[in-house]
């Protein structure tokens, strides 16, 4: 006997529930699911968000990035565009006269008053402006602080805050911090310098103008270090971020440990009244972690260029405490 015509309507429809049941219920927990189903679905909405929250980071991320591209950009632009060739606004300065900013340096100064100065390297992407902030948190505001003021991770170059760089006073040491992007903004491109003879003989100089002076940096020395004591077998750290202004004693110090720590042995020469530049960047090689680069400002009335032929990778430099650290 065959079912009747309302028997076989019932059982479409069931059918057809059931089947719409189990195309919606890969995700979504339903009537009827047994524990096993249930922690499986569970498990596949958590991987989800999981999936969508990390889309939404790497979002974030290139859009940071791009943001941070552009501003770099636009910046570059500005300078190039007023941009001073080597020398001093202060030469031939008369007493009582007051000094003139640079036209590039008027330029930054009236989007970011804390602009202190220019650095770039030729044939890189570092060209960036450089800012100081004269206060208690001078060495973090602008860790995550764009130079035209908005929040951004990749932050801006910043000079030490307890360094001089004014019309009348420069210190002996300028250090300069800047973050190591992964794309190779800021200072990313530093780490190119790590045992790569070619690539510091391509870029043995470093551009840096004050508001008022334009000047050559020949870098002589770099290196990884660490920054914790812990993170050495007798407690003692090099902290190249203290030394400021340098009497004979503390010049000594100061050059006697970037020597024997420096990766590179150059025909850069160094000698007390010498004044110096510093890029400091975080470094991958282990935590807290720091790459330095180390130039020498070119002396009055000395050649701009470096000699590279004669530059050697340093075999016994001193590392860092590997045994330590790891």
């Amino acid at each position: 006997m065959g079912m009747s015509t309302g028997t076989k309507k019932a059982l479409k429809k069931a059918v057809k529930k059931k089947n719409k049941r189990r195309r919606g219920s890969w995700l979504f927990i339903q009537h009827g699911d047994g524990i096993g189903e249930v922690f499986s679905k569970l498990l596949t909405q958590f991987a989800v968000l999981v999936l969508i929250a990390c889309g939404v980071i790497l979002l974030n991320e290139l859009r940071a990035s791009l943001n941070t591209k552009q501003l770099n950009s636009d910046l570059k632009e500005i300078w190039q565009s007023y941009k001073t060739e080597l020398g001093d606004s202060l030469s031939g300065l008369g007493i009582g006269e007051e000094p003139e900013e640079l036209p590039a340096a008027k330029q930054l100064l009236a989007i970011n008053p804390d602009t202190v100065g220019y650095v770039y390297i030729d044939g890189t992407d570092i060209s960036l402006p450089v800012v100081q902030r004269k206060s208690s948190d001078g060495n973090s505001y602008y860790l995550k602080t764009a130079f035209d003021g908005s929040a951004n991770k990749a932050g801006t170059i910043f000079l030490d805050y307890r360094a001089e760089l004014t019309a009348r006073k420069r210190s002996d040491v300028l250090t300069l911090y800047g973050h190591n992007q992964r794309d190779m903004t800021m200072f990313g491109e530093l780490k190119y310098y790590k045992n790569d003879l070619d690539f510091y003989k391509e870029h043995p100089t470093i551009n840096f103008s004050s508001n008022y002076s334009a000047d050559v940096y020949k870098i002589f020395a770099y290196f990884v270090i660490e920054t914790r004591e812990d993170q050495t077998a007798d407690g003692n750290v090099f902290k190249y971020h203290n030394y400021i202004d340098l009497d004979r004693s503390s010049y000594k110090e100061f050059v006697d440990n970037i020597m024997e720590r420096s990766q590179i042995i150059t025909s850069v020469d160094v000698e007390y009244g010498d004044e110096f530049l510093v890029l400091s960047t975080c470094s991958s090689e282990f935590e807290d972690s720091r790459f330095v680069v180390f130039a020498r400002r070119t002396r009055k009335g000395e050649d701009t260029s470096v000699d590279t032929s004669s530059a050697v990778l340093n075999a016994d430099a001193k590392e860092p405490d590997w045994d330590v650290i790891y």
